[in-house]
């Protein structure tokens, strides 16, 4: 087999195009790795069938001939070759550092990008993140903010960073690692327009200006992660970050973590809230219906009943008389 795959190879540089060709089908039916060697030549062929066979050649084989296999590609003077290599850099397990630092400063986007992930992922990661960081690419500085050879000072940078996607790539390895964020920074992420779910675990640290200013702002998916968390958080009306967001008359937060909760002193905060004309009366009907599921309890009954007979808007009233409907019907 090493005659014949070694004749094959010699084809490759045969007269005869036809003979080039066929030699070139029968390497990569044969796939045998050790045929590379003959297909490096043939980056330079002036016909372009030749060149992506040998581009294709390198991808298939060179993965399993290590990072050296891809020199000759970093250091080509064509930029498909070296895109080539730079995507192929992901491939390895082993170290690629060598290869990466020689298309590091590339004139083509694609492979300085590429090589910089690379170096960010070896075992030297530390040694690269402050050079990228001071990259005018929010890409790269992106991705040395996430690295493992990022510190807690540069994922700190990375949230003061003036462009959103790296501000955003810094919180969430900070989250990752359980690094809360100072008020100062959270105030300033949320004035950036930055009020999504990887904030809640540092406002919910943070208290105070930060978690007021979050659940102003927390909509759709991002309040319903929100709520969840104040529930694993929090099971009384006086826990403190409950009695931030009352002090702060965030109703819709709290009226929403109260949903499933029961207890007296649970209750009498949700009535409050459900009489409370400030609040969107929207809202408020839900919360009544959400009770319907407890309507063989006569004091929450009673109290509905007590409500039908006051001055509300005929939603809420209609949502109250529905719980009233339904325990009579449960013939108790």
């Amino acid at each position: 087999m090493a005659g014949g795959l070694d004749g094959e190879i010699s084809k490759l540089r045969h007269k005869d195009v036809r003979q080039r060709r066929r030699a070139v089908r029968v390497l990569f039916d044969t796939d045998l790795p050790r045929a590379l060697e003959g297909f490096v030549p043939l980056l330079n062929d002036r016909d372009p069938w030749f060149r992506s066979k040998a581009l294709d050649a390198h991808r298939r084989w060179a993965p399993l001939q290590g990072p050296s296999a891809l020199k000759v590609l970093a250091e080509h003077s064509s930029i498909e070759a070296r895109r080539c290599a730079a995507n192929l850099l992901s491939e390895f397990n082993e170290d690629v550092s060598e290869i990466a630092l020689l298309m590091i400063d590339d004139e083509d986007l694609t492979c300085r990008r590429k090589s910089a992930s690379a170096l960010l992922d070896s075992a030297q990661a530390s040694e690269y993140v402050e050079r990228f960081l001071a990259s005018e690419d929010a890409y790269l500085r992106r991705l040395a903010v996430s690295s493992k050879g990022a510190t807690h000072e540069h994922r700190t940078l990375g949230i003061r960073d003036k462009n959103q996607s790296v501000c955003e790539a810094a919180l969430q390895s900070m989250n990752e690692l359980n690094e809360p964020l100072d008020s100062e920074d959270l105030l300033m992420l949320m004035d950036q327009g930055i009020t999504g779910p990887s904030l809640i675990h540092s406002v919910m640290e943070s208290d105070g200006e930060a978690l007021v200013k979050f659940a102003m702002a927390a909509k759709g998916p991002t309040m319903k992660k929100f709520v969840k968390a104040l529930k694993e958080r929090c099971d009384s009306p006086e826990d403190r970050l409950i009695k931030t967001l009352r002090d702060a008359e965030e109703w819709i937060v709290v009226g929403r973590w109260l949903q499933g909760l029961r207890g007296e002193e649970h209750d009498a905060l949700r009535w409050e809230l459900i009489r409370n004309p400030n609040v969107d009366q929207i809202e408020r009907s839900r919360w009544i219906e959400r009770l319907i599921g407890r309507c063989d309890e006569p004091i929450l009954v009673e109290e509905a009943r007590r409500f039908i007979g006051e001055e509300h808007p005929d939603l809420l009233l209609q949502a109250a008389q529905n719980l009233s409907t339904a325990y009579d019907k449960l013939d108790l």
